[in-house]
Order: C-alpha cells, then structure tokens, then sequence
C-alpha cells in the first residue's frame, strides 16, 4: 500500500537506576486521531517520569531483484 502512515502513541517511562522503557500505548491511521490519543493520555498521567508522544511510522521500503541487482546501488569511492 503506497503512501501508508501510521501513527504511534509511545509512552517512555524514565528509571533512574535502569534502562528506560519504551511501550505503544496505541496506534492511528491519521495524525488527528493520533493527536487525540496523545492529548487523552497527557491528561491522564499524572506520573512526572511518564512521557508520550507520537512517532509517525511509514511503510517500510522493500527492495525488488531489479534493484538489488542494479549497478545504481555501487558507490564510487
């Protein structure tokens, strides 16, 4: 599907001892709707070392054959 977005709300919680931990707490189609799921749970969160924010997520570039085989892909040096 060409041109696919989505959005991702990610909560990063802060440990001041340990690695910092990243979850999705949800997902959109459309940045509004992403904006949304960002506000409700900004509201909500009543920890300081809680934080979210929305990462837009593109489809993932796949290679063909035709490209992998193609000289355009050597660098000259």
């Amino acid at each position: 599907m060409k041109g696919y977005n989505m959005y991702l709300i990610i909560r990063h919680t802060k440990y001041n001892h340990s690695e910092d931990s990243y979850y999705i707490e949800g997902t959109s189609d459309y940045l509004e709707g992403a904006q949304e799921l960002l506000d409700a749970h900004k509201i909500i969160n009543k920890r300081d070392d809680v934080s979210f924010s929305i990462v837009n997520f593109d489809e993932p570039l796949i290679l063909t054959d035709e490209i992998k085989d193609s000289k355009q892909l050597e660098l000259p040096l």
